[in-house]
């Protein structure tokens, strides 16, 4: 994972100017309009002041917003790992709970997560790069276990765990894309705007063989 520790203190920053609970509001602000607008549309100081701090706050414990970006969306997959992972724990058939876990996905509207990751790609070092994919790996895992527990059961069709993870998170991915992102070129809004998680598990559950 990123070291998210504050960066050494400029001389003459008062720290006054830094509140103990700065952190974790700028890396779920810094989230939320990454994913929402890109990387390059967002800037440090339009995230500081989101946060109402000063910009000098975010340079406290970010030298520059690579570092931000990576800090944020490795703590946001965090996140979204252990929500799926609650939600699948939950009784109940699989199909209801893997609806909970799209509902709660697709409330907020993003950006294709690829798309962003290319964008911020050329401000990226391979080893941030990587230690975003790594916090992707552990929210597919997450899917992967419950899939498997589910083959093992025989309560769905046998098959390679990951690549159900990996297909139910890309349908996801695509019913929650931006207004802007699903219109068209003649900027009528598509169908996909209209998806919601019960679109989505249907086409999963049946796209994929799954056994009623």
């Amino acid at each position: 994972m990123t070291d998210i520790r504050p960066a050494k203190r400029k001389p003459g920053r008062p720290k006054a100017d830094v509140p103990s609970n700065v952190m974790p509001a700028l890396l779920r602000t810094a989230s939320v309009l990454f994913m929402e607008y890109g990387y390059d549309s967002v800037s440090l100081g339009q995230i500081a002041a989101a946060c109402g701090v000063t910009k000098a706050s975010v340079y406290y414990y970010f030298p520059n917003k690579a570092e931000l970006f990576v800090s944020a969306v490795t703590t946001m997959l965090a996140g979204i790992g252990k929500r799926t992972s609650e939600l699948l724990d939950r009784p109940g058939p699989l199909r209801e709970r893997l609806t909970d876990v799209a509902d709660a996905y697709m409330r907020h509207a993003h950006v294709d997560f690829e798309s962003l990751l290319r964008e911020a790609g050329s401000s990226l070092s391979p080893e941030q790069l990587g230690t975003i994919r790594e916090a992707e790996r552990s929210v597919h895992d997450v899917l992967a276990a419950a899939f498997r527990k589910e083959m093992e059961a025989g309560a769905i069709r046998p098959g390679d765990p990951f690549l159900y993870a990996y297909a139910f998170s890309s349908l996801m991915m695509l019913g929650s894309r931006t207004p802007d992102a699903s219109r068209g070129r003649d900027g009528k809004t598509d169908a996909l705007a209209g998806v919601t998680a019960s679109d989505i598990v249907g086409l999963f559950w049946n796209g994929v063989g799954l056994m009623v």
